[in-house]
């Protein structure tokens, strides 16, 4: 690609073509209803289903239709309670089918729906929706208790889960009745094996749970009878409803003033006459009317820095995402086989919604579902029991945030080291043979890099970016040597023995997560970049890469990336580095900056805000704020800091936090970290929340970790050396460790919702315990060694210096100890 100068500023052109959103699935409406039609029978959403002994069982769906006529009668319903174009409308719940309802009602009304995340703050919950001016709400009757502050015209709990209705039931004194009657229900996979069969999907399970008939009826299975009418009638019996139940708050549940399928009733009686009309099977006509550059969702922003901002989405910013998505990275598998050993026509995308929904990556995410007339299975919302989930449902593709491809590294990890000599000797083994295997792949690929940038041969003929010219990608990314796949199997087999596409994002990936990844799953692994501002789209690699860490390249030309000089922390435009790739190394031309992005996702502004919207914008491109790196070798843009977190030291250097804290990050004995600094001292101390896990691999046991010497010394000296691994200057390297025996929360204040560390209330909380630190290490007449430096930690947190500062400012958390 080419990059043009233009003053401060390089505008970055990537081998892309422009794109077009079609007219017939250009809003969510729109999108379903035709899929819907074009393939009623296909499963689209699932969720586990419920068993007489209290545990679940299979994966049980509704069909493109029964959303299609789900969605219908829930918007005819939303009607009836007075919403309509315009009104907003919050929501507060993990993953749920009723979410996905809501959501597609929402938008072919031309209701904004306002995403509550479930675990921020009560106060910022508050905020949020007094700001989007919301009066009515839908949540999961778990979530009810984070509203109680707030006052809404109606209150929507959601009850379509059978745990959930089983616990209403045993509460009397409610403001809802539950309805006694419902026009569908999920069906068993079984009854969907037979349409795959006549598409040529077929596929089915190699397990089975429990002994049925072809109709997926059995008597371990909780479901609902369906009357003459074609109702089905919701009853269950008082054991089912004792072996169901989960705790509910029950002074919560009295806020709840109708529930999901009131609402579906209330749509079907005003669409209806007679209750023959259930029973004919009919496709309802969903009302597409709406514009698609209406607004869809207000997107509030996780308040790292402040409050939380309303990000302004239209239908098209998001639908856009999604549909580039599908098409240049969810390539479908070349020569498909199902379980039995059998050749398939094509097969249906599987992919497990477990990222919550009220971030816009998991909603893209489901709209790139849609797209393909795939479908996806929505975890039971506990993380324990992801991987039952996800070795349940067997997916073809998993979103995945770098956080959970650690802790896949971690558990893989400490399962060969609780293994035998023998087996841990075997793993070693395959392990080398497929990490020199992927070592090779990587340097011919790379050296091909290097001869399009020497222009020796044309960039498409690389394997790197042939992303829109390879139309199919195998389900094995590499044909491993044949014995380590004895080894690899079983890890293949955790998820479900056909997952192919794993896609990350949020956060960077390491080169070694990621090869890790690749030899234990043989799956294409790749990363990207986006934000909240742009409906989660930015930049992605390519399917094909074996260079990690970097967010790749833009999807299409419509969207522009622009790079600006940031003279102030050093980026400019025509920054040189040494880069060095597949054995060889070169000084390139790499522009520095300020990323910048204009396209068809950028959302509309901030709501109720536009003195700030002005200011994140210039001339029409939107400043992320996030400083950038553009490698014209591997044709893609890398993340190397954030404009903000310049801190400079009392000697005059200045150093960046946001990369220092990356780097820290890095250390296996580090969970969570907030580093510290000021101008009035020459070096910085980081606050570490241990990885309890990992130290006990160390022997290191100690409940109280933050008077543990020698726990503090060994967490210090890991987080020296993989900072200079990273090759941070001496001043940037934490001199001590403080730590934290309590894990970051969004309950306590310290993580927002989306899980990223607040800096602010963390500086609130340590710095006078940091302070003291510093000022004693820089009063100590020699120069001490770490062990002494622990020794000065443990001090300050004996003194209470924590607590003091608690105190002060009146906060409920505990301190140090």
């Amino acid at each position: 690609p080419q990059i043009s100068q233009q003053d401060e500023f390089f505008d970055c052109q990537f081998n892309t073509t422009k794109w077009k959103l079609p007219e017939n699935i250009n809003s969510f409406p729109k999108l379903l209803s035709h899929q819907a039609n074009c393939y009623p029978n296909r499963r689209m959403l699932g969720s586990r289903e419920f068993l007489m002994n209290g545990k679940v069982g299979a994966y049980q769906w509704y069909s493109y239709q029964d959303m299609n006529n789900l969605v219908a009668l829930f918007a005819s319903g939303l009607r009836q309670l007075g919403l309509k174009t315009g009104s907003k409308a919050g929501i507060i719940s993990s993953n749920r089918i009723e979410w996905m309802v809501a959501d597609y009602a929402c938008a072919s009304l031309g209701i904004i729906l306002v995403p509550i995340y479930d675990t921020q703050s009560l106060e910022d919950i508050k905020y949020v929706c007094q700001d989007a001016d919301l009066h009515v709400c839908f949540a999961a009757a778990d979530k009810l208790d984070r509203i109680m502050e707030v006052q809404f015209e109606h209150v929507v709990v959601f009850d379509d889960r059978v745990d959930d209705l089983a616990a209403m039931m045993q509460f009397k004194e409610k403001k809802f009745k539950l309805e006694q009657k419902l026009p569908l229900q999920p069906r068993h996979e079984l009854i969907f094996d037979k349409f795959d069969k006549l598409e040529g999907i077929y596929d089915p399970h190699p397990q089975t749970h429990y002994q049925s008939d072809e109709n997926g009826n059995c008597e371990a299975i909780i479901k609902f009878k369906r009357n003459q009418h074609g109702f089905y009638d919701l009853q269950l019996s008082e054991k089912q409803v004792q072996v169901l139940t989960k705790p509910l708050k029950p002074y919560a549940l009295e806020k709840a003033t109708i529930t999901y399928w009131n609402i579906i009733m209330m749509g079907y009686n005003a669409m209806f006459q007679s209750e023959i009309n259930c029973a004919s099977n009919q496709m309802l006509q969903l009302d597409t009317s709406v514009s698609p550059d209406n607004l869809f969702t207000l997107v509030y922003t996780s308040g790292t820095t402040g409050r939380p901002k309303g990000v302004m989405l239209t239908q098209s910013n998001v639908l856009w995402v999604s549909y580039l998505m599908k098409y240049s990275r969810v390539i479908p598998e070349r020569n498909p086989v199902n379980s039995l050993g059998q050749k398939m026509t094509k097969r249906q995308e599987y992919g497990i919604s477990y990222l919550p929904l009220a971030h816009i990556y998991m909603r893209a995410l489901q709209g790139v579902v849609i797209i393909g007339a795939d479908c996806m299975g929505i975890w039971q919302g506990n993380s324990t029991l992801l991987l039952p989930d996800v070795k349940e449902l067997r997916p073809t593709m998993f979103f995945l945030v770098p956080r959970i491809i650690q802790k896949i590294v971690e558990g893989i990890t400490s399962k060969v080291e609780a293994s035998s000599a023998f087996k841990q000797q075997l793993f070693k083994a395959g392990y080398n043979s497929r990490l020199e295997f992927l070592k090779k792949v990587q340097k011919e690929q790379s050296l091909k890099l290097w001869d399009v940038y020497h222009q020796k041969v044309k960039f498409e003929e690389t394997l790197h970016e042939m992303n829109s010219q390879e139309p199919l990608c195998n389900l094995k990314r590499y044909n491993f040597p044949m014995l380590t796949n004895v080894v690899f199997k079983q890890f293949t087999d955790l998820l479900g023995g056909r997952c192919r596409l794993f896609v990350t994002g949020s956060a960077p990936l390491s080169q070694q997560h990621a090869e890790f990844m690749v030899i234990c799953f043989n799956g294409h692994v790749f990363e990207g970049w986006g934000m909240s501002e742009t409906a989660a789209h930015g930049c992605i690699q390519s399917i094909h890469t074996v260079n990690f860490g970097s967010i790749g390249e833009g999807m299409e030309k419509n969207t522009q990336l622009r790079i600006k000089s940031v003279s102030e922390m050093g980026y400019h435009i025509s920054d040189k580095r040494i880069f060095q790739i597949g054995g060889y190394q070169e000084n390139v031309h790499c522009p520095r900056g300020e990323l910048m992005i204009k396209g068809p996702s950028v959302f509309q502004g901030y709501y109720n805000d536009k003195q700030k919207t002005d200011e994140s914008f210039e001339d029409g491109f939107f400043c992320t704020g996030d400083i950038a790196e553009y490698n014209p070798v591997t044709k893609e843009v890398k993340l190397i800091d954030r404009k903000r977190g310049i801190v400079k030291l009392s000697q005059g250097e200045f150093i960046s936090i946001n990369q220092i804290e990356d780097a820290i990050s890095k250390a296996r004995s580090v969970e969570s970290c907030f580093l510290y600094a000021n101008r009035f001292h020459p070096f910085t101390v980081c606050v570490v929340v241990p990885n309890r896990s990992y130290l006990k691999t160390k022997n290191i046991t100690n409940e109280d970790l933050s008077i543990d010497q020698a726990a503090i010394a060994f967490i210090s000296n890991e987080v020296k050396q993989v900072c200079k691994q990273f090759q941070l200057r001496g001043f940037e390297i934490p001199k001590i460790c403080v730590i934290e025996n309590e894990a970051w929360t969004p309950e306590n204040g310290l993580m927002t919702p989306a899980l990223k560390v607040k800096r602010p209330a963390c500086k609130e909380k340590y710095e006078i315990t940091c302070i003291e630190v510093l000022e004693r290490i820089q009063k100590g007449k020699e120069i001490m060694s770490v062990d002494q430096m622990a020794q000065v930690v443990v001090k300050v947190t004996q003194e209470g210096f924590m607590d003091k500062k608690a105190d002060e400012n009146g906060s409920t958390y505990t301190g140090m100890r």
